[in-house]
């Protein structure tokens, strides 16, 4: 698959906060400089966006958007990422966020993905072949002969906020729940922390994604937000927590010290300081 030409469009300037301040878009030329563009994709378990950024992590064009279908099999996925980004300017290298386990590119978990309907329904044997060990990072380079790099999705947004200062730890709140951590400005290991037990039997993903907001209402699921704040502080005693995904818009009342809001952007910003950091 080859990659298409595209038409450059006006820059569009994007900021994310890391200090749960509000987000204010504003539309600004970026300055010219010399490096890479890069297409920044993000993969979710409800919609795939992508952007491509200028060397200073400016967006090129404004980010484009595709509801996820399903079902979502490694080739559909890459069909898509296709027919999304046509409208995008050209671009250098790729970077893309997975909601599931990744190293070295290499699929090792994709539990969004697995069933026809989604992350709740039944597995279906031909999509759980299909993902276990995909090579995506590959296959973006075979699809637009590009170097490309792939990154579990929690991880690429924090790459785009961290401060390099100490222990930093990023939750995504979304279809399911994400998790990156940082010391000292490096990627550590990734943990599938969604998976592991956080109420009795049941999962960060089966307490706090996205089906169990709707079904707890705002109040408890808050609630249970700030519960994990503190478990999570009492399990890595991190000196910052970012809340990021789309349902971080939907965290409310006052967070404690330390914790902050980050903007869902950050999901394609991090496309540029994914490159800064060792391949995992």
């Amino acid at each position: 698959m080859a990659a298409t030409k595209r038409t450059t469009k006006p820059t569009v300037s994007a900021q994310v906060p890391t200090e749960g301040a509000e987000t204010k878009g504003a539309e600004t030329k970026a300055p010219e400089t010399e490096g890479p563009e890069t297409l920044a994709i993000d993969v979710g378990g409800t919609g795939i966006k992508a952007s491509v950024l200028d060397p200073t992590g400016h967006m090129e064009h404004e980010r484009v958007r595709v509801e996820t279908p399903y079902p979502l099999s490694p080739q559909v996925l890459i069909s898509t990422i296709d027919d999304l980004i046509r409208s995008l300017p050209d671009f250098d290298r790729v970077s893309l966020g997975f909601p599931g386990m990744v190293r070295g590119g290499t699929i090792l978990t994709a539990p969004h993905f697995l069933s026809a309907e989604g992350a709740d329904g039944k597995p279906d044997p031909k999509l759980v072949t299909a993902w276990n060990r995909f090579d995506l990072q590959s296959a973006l380079v075979t699809a637009y002969g590009k170097p490309a790099k792939v990154a579990n999705d929690a991880d690429l947004q924090g790459a785009a906020v961290i401060s390099g200062d100490g222990l930093e730890l990023v939750v995504t709140l979304g279809t399911g729940v994400g998790t990156g951590l940082f010391y000292r400005g490096r990627l550590c290991p990734h943990l599938e922390l969604a998976q592991h037990p956080f109420r009795g039997k049941k999962t960060y993903n089966e307490v706090l994604g996205d089906v169990a907001r709707k079904k707890a209402g705002a109040s408890k699921w808050n609630k249970r937000v700030g519960e994990m704040i503190t478990v999570l502080h009492t399990l890595f005693f991190w000196d910052h927590l970012y809340l990021g995904g789309g349902n971080a818009a939907k965290v409310t009342g006052d967070l404690p010290a330390g914790v902050s809001v980050i903007d869902n952007a950050a999901g394609i910003l991090g496309g540029i300081r994914l490159w800064d950091q060792d391949e995992l």
